[in-house]
């Protein structure tokens, strides 16, 4: 064979490896996500590229169909084309011709081995890493038709292939990659760190992954703390009531909370004719759900009544507390004032550099303010909870107690009790002094 058709043959060859290497590298880094927004925004190559998302399996054994065709070609054509062209310069130089020959098969493989390695391999698969899509679709449609011209030879190949895994006791590898949710959420860190989603954004999604952690009783209103339209109360005590606490929607109850017969809506109060009674209110149904109630499926108990309210019921039967959409959604988004009312922190610093928190305040906030996690802290809900389990009883305004860890101590102190329930507590931090301070003294 002529040298020029020869080393024309190798430069094929090895652009034909280098074709398969990018097809096979986009690929498989290339999400079906951005194969389906190409399709939708009318891209060159992104209707090919579906066809070979939805059968990844197939297509990965035609790249290496063509690498390897590629490759053996390279070796058949390639050294000796080499030799050939550096053959008539090493016999200037007066060599046996056995060591011409010798010389000149080594400095070919050499040459042909660094050009498949480097234009072959390593350049394509970095322009697949870099620019995954783009070569996704450059690649897809010239790949789809070696797929289908090589379809016979591609069927025997899989069917080998996949005889020789169910003997091994293996399934068939699935068309579908699935992540876990904590490979979901280290993606979403990666993507964090690098600056591509927002830090507001992956708070966002670590809380709805706690979704799965927390119950009904960890984000309702306590039963202390609902405020209830009582049927056996005058109309207008109710509408006093409606008046100073501005929310939307109340649950109706009949002289106790623990007979709730549903929830009222604080337009339809606002409605009633002055000569009505509490009797003539119009009183929607309220969902009933128990205290442990995953968050995920008590959203979906919601959705599916078309409701924003449920009541929570205790193990004997009667009401734990009131949950509500916005209950909910403060887990995700953080804390959502209701339409009518003003807000009010949890947290509140003094000038002496002390807390004033409130005493329902979420047990995880209280270990994030104070820097650790208490013991005492494993079976409680609220900052009222912690203080309750670690004095063993219900306590007096001005009670306090003392949690210390690794040199900080937090000296917790009533402030205002609400008949039993501890409505806030006033927090002192003192952190142990650190050591280089200690040495200039």
């Amino acid at each position: 064979m002529h040298p020029a058709l020869s080393l024309l043959l190798v430069l094929f060859f090895l652009l034909m490896n280098a074709f398969f290497v990018v097809a096979e590298f986009s690929l498989v880094r290339v999400r079906k996500s951005q194969v389906e927004i190409a399709l939708e925004e009318g891209k060159g190559g992104a209707k090919y590229a579906k066809l070979i998302a939805d059968n990844v399996n197939a297509y990965l054994s035609a790249c290496q169909l063509g690498i390897t065709l590629a490759s053996l070609a390279l070796g058949w054509l390639g050294e000796p084309a080499v030799s050939a062209l550096i053959s008539p310069a090493l016999g200037a130089l007066g060599l046996p011709e056995a060591a011409i020959h010798a010389i000149a098969v080594a400095i070919g493989f050499i040459i042909i081995t660094a050009l498949h390695i480097v234009v072959g391999e390593l350049i394509p698969k970095s322009l697949a890493i870099f620019s995954t899509e783009r070569y996704a679709l450059f690649s897809a449609a010239p790949l789809v038709w070696f797929y289908r011209i090589t379809y016979p030879v591609m069927w025997l190949f899989n069917s080998i292939t996949n005889g020789v895994m169910k003997l091994l006791g293996h399934d068939i590898a699935n068309e579908h990659e699935v992540y876990t949710g904590e490979e979901i959420q280290m993606l979403i860190d990666e993507s964090t760190e690098s600056g591509l989603i927002d830090p507001e954004q992956h708070e966002y999604v670590d809380n709805i992954f706690d979704l799965g952690d927390k119950d009904a009783e960890a984000i309702m209103t306590p039963r202390t703390d609902v405020v209830c339209i009582d049927l056996e109360d005058p109309l207008e005590e109710s509408l006093q009531l409606v008046q100073r606490y501005k929310y939307t929607r109340y649950p109706v109850c009949r002289d106790t909370k623990d007979r709730i017969v549903g929830f009222a809506h604080v337009k339809d109060i606002y409605t009633m004719p002055k000569n009505a009674t509490l009797e003539d209110l119009r009183i929607r149904p309220i969902q009933a759900v128990p205290e442990g109630v995953p968050i995920a499926k008590l959203l979906q108990i919601l959705q599916e009544n078309h409701t924003k309210i449920a009541v929570v019921i205790d193990e004997h039967g009667g009401t734990s507390g009131i949950v509500t959409m916005s209950d909910i959604m403060e887990q995700i988004v953080g804390r959502i004032d209701d339409e009518y009312q003003h807000s009010l922190d949890e947290v509140v610093q003094l000038d002496d550099g002390s807390y004033l928190i409130d005493g329902s305040l979420a047990i995880d906030e209280v270990g994030e303010l104070i820097g650790f996690e208490p013991e005492e802290a494993e079976e409680c809900e609220t900052a009222g909870g912690l203080l309750l389990n670690v004095l063993d009883r219900i306590p007096d305004e001005g009670d306090s107690a003392t949690l210390e860890h690794d040199g900080t101590k937090v000296t917790f102190t009533v402030v205002d009790m609400d008949r039993h329930r501890i409505d806030k507590i006033r927090a002192v931090i003192e952190h142990a002094p650190e050591e280089g301070s200690e040495e200039a003294r």
